[in-house]
């Protein structure tokens, strides 16, 4: 038997938060949730998932987010020293990770559109970004993707793993300006195209 949409839960310690309505004016131990904490506690879709950079569009439209993946590495860098010692100078950050794990059910027709989506976005460059209530991770490209079909979740379950990897912005070039012309940083002036002869050449003896 299915319970009620907006249970009357009281607020107190170790109770866990609960979608509720607007209209509901709570117990005598619960103040009524206001919008924005009725969408915290209700984890509104919008919340979670992979958004395309810079808009509310979700990149993937799934059924539920099962789980949301951080990975965060440092390469420490360091030399030998006498008696088998070693001493680090160095503390290198490498691009974080994020693994985002998604569902989908429905008909097949809307489990092949949404295996239809992975595909399409996969080998892109675009940038992304994946959003929970807590963090948003922002500029990352999809590095792996995993599609799992199980006995456990049946026939008509899609799961998917989505890596994602972050993608660091170039960072523009600085030039000085020097007395000496001979002394100046070199400048970057583009792309040079290549350019057809003009003059007659011929062996040099």
């Amino acid at each position: 038997m299915a319970g009620p949409e907006y249970p009357d839960v009281p607020k107190a310690g170790g109770v866990p938060a609960v979608k509720r309505s607007a209209e509901n004016p709570g117990t005598g131990t619960q103040e009524q949730l206001t919008s924005d904490e009725i969408t915290v506690a209700g984890y509104d879709d919008y919340e979670w998932g992979i958004y395309k950079v810079g808009t509310k569009q979700l990149a993937l439209e799934a059924d539920s987010v099962v789980s949301v993946g951080y990975d965060a590495e440092y390469r420490l860098a360091d030399y030998p020293l006498e008696e088998g010692g070693f001493e680090t100078y160095d503390k290198i950050a490498l691009p974080f990770m994020n693994r985002v794990v998604l569902t989908k059910g429905g008909t097949r027709e809307e489990r092949s559109a949404f295996c239809a989506s992975i595909e399409a976005i996969r080998p892109d460059t675009e940038l992304y970004s994946v959003v929970t209530p807590e963090q948003i991770f922002i500029n990352v490209n999809i590095a792996r993707v995993t599609i799992d079909r199980s006995l456990e979740a049946g026939a008509g379950m899609v799961r998917a793993e989505i890596v994602l990897q972050e993608i660091r912005q170039t960072a523009s070039s600085s030039f000085s300006n020097t007395r000496d012309a001979a002394s100046a940083d070199a400048v970057n002036n583009g792309s040079n195209q290549p350019k057809a002869s003009t003059a007659a050449t011929g062996d040099v003896r």
